[in-house]
């Protein structure tokens, strides 16, 4: 017998971005909804900046993810500087790059409020295994309780525990290289140049250096400011793992876990390789605040084995170079609503969305590892290349693929 959709019972297990919008889009398709969020409370973040195409952010609007006045910071090209003992560097080229940057935490808040009513949302709940069943799929607690489903959706992250199931032969696989993550309130900020600069030429910055590049714009403040001083300054900084500092396994290093001795690596890049007043605007971050990202990625065979499903990042598992994370799981959730809404029986709505999200994702993979090698792994002599070095050099990393902050057109560049 064909399992409607309608009346369907589904667990979702996470809370977060993919699993809120998993949420909303499976209320909406008469579902109903259970969420699971081991945390208890509002999900707290420290304000990290996440970019988003413009088109999407609209997309989410109009069909009622995210409200009218949901607050971004637009952007409109990035500026490549380098070193060159000036307060703020020199400016290698301008590249066209549109997007909309949003605040990690007022993103959540807007979807969370937008989940239906109806969806029962536990918190507290730490789901430890699950079984597929004939009749469903059950899930087990840390609690020791269980509870049985239709069909579950695995929102929950990079670490997901159904990702594996699905794809047995598939790993998380280190890149070697990491990702430094700070940001603060603008108002911190006495030396406002870089910032002002940025501002003026509707920009976000990286800085070039052999091994790798930052990046920093602006995104929201935690109360949703846009406006000068009620923002928030985000950054991040990819460059080779410390020495000593395996990563094998999936795992990060949050604030308030990178010591002294760890610090000092950063604290060489910056000395070694920043124009003085990037440094001195990173360095409004404590060693407490800042964070370590170890970059990892993975291609994934599935999206959907029986009653199972993956969303957001317990799917393909993108570098962070395609800004692509919050996007991802958007655009899961749009898709399974389209999808909801084509078909009437999960036998028909499950395979294609397999299909639709594994290649979609699994190009994504590619793209970030091409990024990542042109920018990280096997930088060029940024000092010496041309507006047409750039060119060349950013049509053979995308090799085809489009990414919503790399236009099509150019501004006269300022590049030699």
């Amino acid at each position: 017998m064909r399992m409607k959709v309608a009346a369907s019972h589904v667990g979702v297990i996470g809370g977060s971005i993919a699993g809120c919008a998993a949420a909303i889009a499976l209320a909406r398709a008469g579902c109903k909804v259970t969420v699971f969020e081991r945390s208890r409370g509002e999900l707290k973040d420290r304000g990290s900046g996440i970019a988003m195409p413009g088109t999407l952010v609209e997309e989410a609007i109009t069909a009622g993810y995210l409200p009218t006045d949901y607050p971004t910071c637009s952007l409109g090209r990035r500026l490549w500087l380098h070193d060159d003992g000036s307060p703020l560097g020199r400016v290698l080229w301008e590249q066209p790059g549109a997007g909309l940057t949003n605040n990690w935490g007022v993103l959540w808040r807007s979807l969370r409020a937008n989940v239906p009513q109806a969806v029962v949302w536990k918190e507290g709940a730490r789901v430890e295994a699950f079984e597929e069943t004939e009749d469903g799929v059950t899930l087990r607690f840390s609690s020791g309780t269980l509870e049985t489903f239709d069909l579950v959706v695995a929102a929950d992250g990079y670490r997901s525990i159904v990702r594996p199931y699905l794809n047995e032969s598939g790993h998380a696989d280190f890149s070697g290289y990491v990702m430094w993550r700070g940001n603060f309130e603008e108002s911190r900020a006495v030396d406002r140049s870089v910032i002002e600069y940025g501002d003026a030429e509707n920009a976000w910055q990286t800085v070039a250096f052999p091994g790798g590049h930052s990046i920093m714009y602006m995104v929201p403040g935690f109360m949703g400011g846009t406006t000068p001083g009620t923002r928030r300054v985000n950054w991040g900084i990819y460059a080779p793992a410390p020495e000593g500092l395996t990563f094998d396994e999936p795992g990060s290093l949050p604030p308030g876990t990178i010591d002294a001795t760890l610090y000092a690596d950063l604290d060489r890049l910056l000395n070694e390789h920043f124009p003085p007043a990037v440094a001195a605007l990173f360095r409004l971050n404590t060693r407490a605040e800042v964070s370590l990202q170890p970059v990892y990625d993975e291609v994934i065979d599935r999206y959907v084995g029986g009653r199972l499903l993956l969303a957001g990042d317990a799917g393909c598992l993108a570098r962070p170079h395609t800004a692509s994370g919050a996007t991802k799981a958007l655009q899961d959730a749009l898709a399974l609503e389209q999808l909801t809404q084509k078909f009437d029986t999960w036998e028909d709505v499950l395979p294609a969305y397999d299909a639709e999200r594994v290649e979609a994702s699994n190009r994504l993979v590619e793209l970030g590892r091409r990024i990542g090698s042109a920018q990280v792994e096997a930088t060029p002599d940024w000092p010496s290349m041309t507006k047409v070095d750039f060119e060349q050099w950013t049509a053979a990393t995308l090799a085809g693929e489009q990414l919503y902050f790399y236009g099509t057109s150019a501004p006269e560049s300022r590049g030699p």
